[in-house]
This record gives structure tokens, sequence and C-alpha cells, in this order.
């Protein structure tokens, strides 16, 4: 019989380990039992060699068994519901007379079952007061890394390990702990780098699957998992197995540390791996499921505002580099000199990114702006960037150690970004950052992470603290330069097209601009949806599981995490409207708008919202336009007009058509006229938060008329009410 066990690789070295198949290592930790049944019969395919005696059955029977013949059939039936999701699910379970979790999931051709102690380590009313207060204190750290320390605390006071570190990766994979928490005694490892081997790619990639893993003893012997079927020539896949064993070469690894019991929790945003919440203890330790999942929650809650404090950051970088190249593309057109126009400027090529030197290579000619090498040096990066370039583009941070004949420029031109404008010509745009000097510390010699004792190759052995200064790297190029940089260069096209064959002007280049806006903030505002159910999902769980048992300002804390969603996912919801409009092609019918005015009135519910409005409805034309968009316009205005004038003291609204235009008119605050110009713009309120709004609703207005070709414009007095006018112009194409 070969059993799974086998099947993996016999010996494990550190010249295969980072091609170890760590997900069918074909054994388990020892703080519980596995049951796999095969999906098409339900009999038992797998079973962990402890399962003899935790059923007190024979190999023989167990292997000739169903899950019904092993575990009680109401329990059966409710592991089987993970057969419909991709998600775990757990339930408690009483067998032979002992009270255990039984945590169920399928893989392609399995229902795995993992049965633990169901064990309470810690004051539930206590924990569930500290999860209360997790989302606040998160939100109110003043930086991201301020947050990492707070997670680093909280992590260390619920789940008491000796050291946790939150460890971050680089763009190579190599880590470094950012945050600490640790036992007095303990050496500090903060600051400490470790090399891309220590973690290998396949555990990076199980960690995306599972989330969170423990170690209960590293000194622990693995149990086997044994096929039922004993001429099986497959392993079982334990990709997302809570009791999964561990890598002989991370087991010495971590003896070597001296480290006895682990939990790791991957933090992950937008799908990444950004870097990991590691909990070392120098004991065994055991932390059940329960625990586990608390760690993951808390664990996603600080992805979440990591992502969401990064996605502010990237939002404000974008807005900037938009502006900078709205400015640019005004300069270059002005005399369709494109060098003097990105150079010459209120505004420059270099401010599109942080470089502190930069050149222009047109035609022929080069244009310095900054530190930057000579022409001669100039011409021979712009060779090696061409040689090596992908789709027009080429970066680099460390420039004269992938070149050596550029090692005497180093201090300025360690960085080079290369935009190649016209691939042909070489004509490009070029970025340089200059050499930061840094002292990286290693939790141990990253040139030596093996040693060869007795001819065995091993992990290295010390972890003391080793410092190399790294010179000729530049601070890394980061994504939003790198996209200012491709979006630059696509408008110097445009705008070498416009000279030369004078097609297009600057309001279609700023439109462009505008679009490529509109399109990331469609993006962003739907990668923001996934993360906001989360928080919204656990907070409902906590008001509808532990309500009662928070005091007052836990509660208070609750419902205010489920307001804040609320009002995210309606500004998520008028984001969305106002990119889709821009993606949207119109398709222009006959509309009726008194029919239109009435399903608006019935969607806002006017009548039961506002029953002291008057409302005045006069002549109203039918039309030619996008039935979907007209219905968007007339709501934004119709629920203005209603919400800005529902605190005067006899509100009316009047909505009707003259000679020219359409209008829509009311008596409550209106505004300054002096703001008639920003009223239209994308988040501009003039109100405080009294009136509830997102800041969206007139911008989409303003889309949908310029989508019709018309016109938009208002009157209005502060104090005296406010008058939108709009007409159409739907015999012009788009």
């Amino acid at each position: 019989m070969e059993s799974p066990s086998t099947l993996y690789p016999k010996k494990v070295t550190l010249t295969n380990c980072d091609k170890e198949p760590i997900h069918l290592i074909g054994n388990i930790q020892g703080f519980g039992v596995l049951l796999a049944s095969d999906l098409k019969t339900d009999r038992i395919a797998f079973y962990s060699e402890n399962c003899l005696a935790f059923f007190d059955k024979t190999k023989e029977e167990i292997e000739t068994f169903s899950l019904n013949d092993l575990i009680p059939e109401q329990y059966v039936n409710r592991v089987k519901e993970s057969l419909n999701t991709d998600y775990k699910i757990h339930i408690k379970a009483t067998l032979s007379e002992e009270n255990y979790l039984i945590i169920s999931h399928r893989n392609d051709t399995h229902l795995i079952l993992e049965i633990e102690k169901d064990e309470n380590q810690i004051d539930t009313l206590l924990f569930q007061e500290q999860l209360t207060n997790i989302i606040e204190v998160f939100s109110t750290a003043s930086t991201p890394l301020a947050m990492c320390n707070t997670a680093a605390e909280l992590i260390k006071d619920i789940f008491d390990y000796d050291r946790v570190m939150i460890y971050k990766f680089d763009q190579d994979w190599n880590g470094e702990v950012i945050a600490e928490q640790k036992e007095s005694h303990l050496e500090s490892w903060l600051g400490l780098h470790y090399p891309a081997s220590d973690i290998p790619q396949q555990a990076r990639k199980l960690f995306l699957k599972q989330g969170v893993r423990i170690i209960e003893d590293v000194s622990s012997e693995p149990i086997p998992i044994l096929p039922a079927n004993r001429k099986t020539s497959v392993s079982l896949d334990l990709s997302k197995s809570e009791l999964r064993s561990v890598s002989p070469i991370h087991i010495e690894y971590l003896r070597n540390m001296g480290v006895k019991a682990t939990l790791t929790a991957a933090i992950i945003f937008q799908g990444n791996l950004w870097g990991l919440i590691a909990c070392h203890h120098y004991t065994p330790r055991y932390s059940n499921y329960h625990l586990r999942l608390s760690c993951k929650f808390i664990t996603q809650v600080f992805a979440t505002q990591l992502g969401l404090r990064n996605t502010n950051w990237l939002l404000e970088k974008t807005n900037l580099s938009n502006e900078t190249r709205s400015l640019l593309i005004e300069q270059m057109s002005q005399d369709w000199n494109i060098i003097e126009g990105l150079t010459a400027g209120k505004q420059t090529f270099l401010d599109v990114t942080e470089a502190i030197g930069g050149a222009i290579y047109i035609d022929g000619k080069i244009k310095v702006l900054g530190q930057a090498p000579n022409n001669h040096i100039i011409h021979e990066i712009i060779e090696v960037c061409h040689n090596l370039q992908q789709s027009g583009i080429y970066k680099t941070s460390s420039l004269s150690i992938d070149y050596k004949q550029f090692k005497s420029i180093k201090k300025f031109t360690s960085g080079v970004l290369c935009m190649f404008i016209s691939p042909k010509k070489k004509n490009a745009l070029i970025w340089f950052k200059p050499e930061i000097i840094q002292t990286v510390s290693w939790g141990g010699n990253p040139n030596k992470s093996v040693v060869k004792d007795n001819n065995q190759i091993s992990p290295r052995k010390s972890f003391e603290k080793w410092s190399e200064e790294k010179e000729g790297y530049s601070l890394p190029w980061q994504d939003y330069e790198i996209a200012a940089a491709i979006a630059l260069k696509d408008h110097i096209a445009e705008v070498i097209i416009e000279k030369y064959d004078k097609m297009k002007n600057l309001n279609d280049q700023l439109k462009k601009a505008y679009k490529e806006l509109e399109t990331f903030s469609y993006s962003v505002s739907h990668d923001l949806r996934s993360p906001l159910r989360g928080i919204d999902g656990f907070a409902q769980i906590i008001k509808e599981d532990y309500f009662d048992s928070l005091d007052s300002y836990g509660k208070q804390a609750v419902n205010t995490i489920i307001s804040s969603t609320q009002k995210m996912n309606v500004l998520i919801d008028d984001i969305l409207s106002f990119s889709s409009l821009g993606k949207k092609s119109t398709e222009f019918k006959e509309v009726n708008m008194n029919i239109l005015v009435e399903e608006v009135l019935q969607y806002l519910q006017v009548s039961n919202l506002h029953p002291n409005t008057k409302l005045e409805i006069n002549y109203l034309p039918q039309i030619i336009g996008d039935k979907t968009m007209i219905f968007q316009l007339m709501s934004n205005l119709i629920s203005n007009a209603f919400k800005y004038s529902s605190k005067a003291k006899n509100p009316i609204v009047e909505i009707g058509c003259n000679a020219s235009s359409f209008y829509v008119k009311d008596n409550g605050i209106g505004f300054n006229a002096k703001h008639e110009d920003r009223i239209f713009g994308i988040f501009s309120r003039l109100v405080n938060d009294e009136y509830e709004g997102s800041g969206i609703g007139l911008a989409i207005a303003k889309r949908v008329i310029e989508k019709h070709n018309g016109q938009i414009w208002t009157e209005a007095q502060l104090g005296k009410g406010a008058s939108f006018y709009f007409n159409l112009n739907t015999n012009k194409n788009e």
C-alpha cells in the first residue's frame, strides 16, 4: 500500500522546500481528528490514525463506514451544509458525552470534517467588550504604523502569546517586523528583516486560502492520514485544514529559534498578502477554533482599515497627479511645444512623481531638469532601457547594481523610470531618484540562511541581529507614480497627434483625464463594497448575539458602526451611479415627462416623507431622451427640492416647463449665488450634516445633461430657495 504520506516527498530539504506540496503533507497535528468522505458515495475516504482510539473502532470498521456510522445523523446533516458553500461551517456536538466542535469544509472531491475539543479559554463578556472597541481603536490611530502597534498590542492582550509581531512583506517577499509586543525578558526583534525563503511561496498561497494557522507544539509527533482504500494513489488536499501538519523544515526552523508554538494570521487586502500577524510562544500553546476565528476577525478589521488608509492616500495622490497632468496638457497645447510645456511652466513633468531629476528626449534633443546625468550618459541609459522595456516602460531602483557602468552616477541616479513616448524613435521621458543608503538589520545572516553540519543541510541556527549597509538603491517606484507616468505619456501622444493632425483639442484630453479618474473611482468604490460588508456583518453579529451583554458605550459603538456602514453604502452607490454614467451609452426614445415625474414621486415617497410640503406640477411636454438617465436627473433635482425646503414654514416645490427649459423650484434654504460654479461639482456640499447627502447628486444631474448635449443652471438666494433649470438637445450626436 502506498499511503498519502509516502506520496509526499520522501526527503524535504532546503534545496526543494520552495516546491514542497505542504497542502498534501499527509499528516495532521494532534489536537484533533480528521475524517474525509467521498462526495459521490458518502463513504469514508481518509481518516487520521487517531480516529481509531477516538471512535474506538478498528481500521477494518472505519474503512467500510460512512459518516453516519461514526457521527450522529443530526450532526452529519448540519455539516453537509458546507457542501453548498466555499466557507467553513462549525457546529457544537456531544460525542462520547464530551463537548466538541465539528469544523467542516469541502474541496473538489471530499467533505472534510475536523473535530476539536470545545474549550472556552477566555472570559466571553470581557472578550466581546474588547471586540466592540476594535474598530474605533483602529480608526483613531494617527498613522498606519500606529495602527500596526495597536494591532500587536490588542493581539498580545487577548491571546497572550509571549511575542506578537506585525510582519510586512516587501516587493521581493522579504519580511520586516514593523511592530512588536513581547514579554519583557525577550530580546526585541523590532526592525529585523527576514529573507523570502523563510516563508516560501507555497506557504504564502495557503495563507491566502486559510487566513489563520496555529502550531500547537513543535515537538509533538504528527498524526498520519490513512486512506480507506489502500490502493489509492491520491493525497488529501489539506489547503483549508485547521489541523494540517507542519513542514519538517519549518519545524526545524522554529526549534532553532526556540519557539514551541505559533499563531499566524494573514493580513490581506485587495486579494494580496500584505503581511502576517505572527505570534510566538515558548511553551506549547493551544488556541481553540473560536479564538482563531476571533483572531481572523481582528485581522480582517485591521486589514480593512489599512486598505482604507491606503485607498484614501492613493486617491489623494491620484487627484494631485490628475491636476498636474491637466495643467501640463494645457501648457503643452498653448504653443504646441511639448518640451517647453513639460519643463518651463508652473508645473513640470517632475511633479507627477517623487523624482529629484529628469530628462526629456524627443527627436534627438535632450532637455534636463533637476539633478540628472550629462547628455552622453542619458543616451546610454535610454539604450539600456529601450532594450529592456516592456510595453514602452522600464523601471529600476538599483541601476548601478544592475549595470556597473552607471556606478559613478548612483548618488542621484540609482532609481530610473523610463517611459517611451515613441519606441521606434526612442523618444522618452525619464525620471531619476537618488541613492538612499540604508542600514538593514536581519534576523541572522541572510547569506547564511542554511548551514551544513555533517553533510546535512539545515535552516540557520543563529538569529542574532546581523546588519548590512545597502548602497546603490533608491526608494522604490510606487504604483501611483508609474500610473501617472503612463497617463502623462498617453496625453503627450495625444498632443503630438493634435500638433500634426489638428484633429483633437484640449477639451478632448481633459475629458479623457476625467474619464480615467471616473474609472478609478468606480473601481475603488466597487472594491470597497466587500470589506464594508465584512465590517457590517460582524457588527450585526455582535448586535444580534451579544448586544444585551454590552454596556451603554459598547451598544453605542455597535450602533455607530452599523450606521456608518449604511452611510458608506449610500456614498458608494452614488459614486457608482456617477461613474457608470460615463460608461453607459444613451438610448434616445420618446419620454412622457408627466408619467416619469409621477414615478419619481412614488419612488421618493414624498407624500409619506414630506406630508407638509405643497407640490405644484405645471405643464410638462414629452421629450426625446434616455428614460433611465432622465429618471436619475429628475430624482436628484426633486429629492433636493423636498429635502432643502423641508424646514421652511410653508414648504413649496414646483415642477414645470416654460418656453425654453424645464425647472424644479423650492422655497427652502437656497444658497449664495457666488457658489453657483461649485454646486455641480462632485462631493461639493454647501450645507453641514444637518441635511443628509453624499454631494454627488447634482454632479450626476449635470452628467446626464451632458450626455443629452443640453444645459443646466440654477438661480438661488440664501434663505429664499433655489430654482434649477435644464434643457436637452438630443438632435446632436453625443
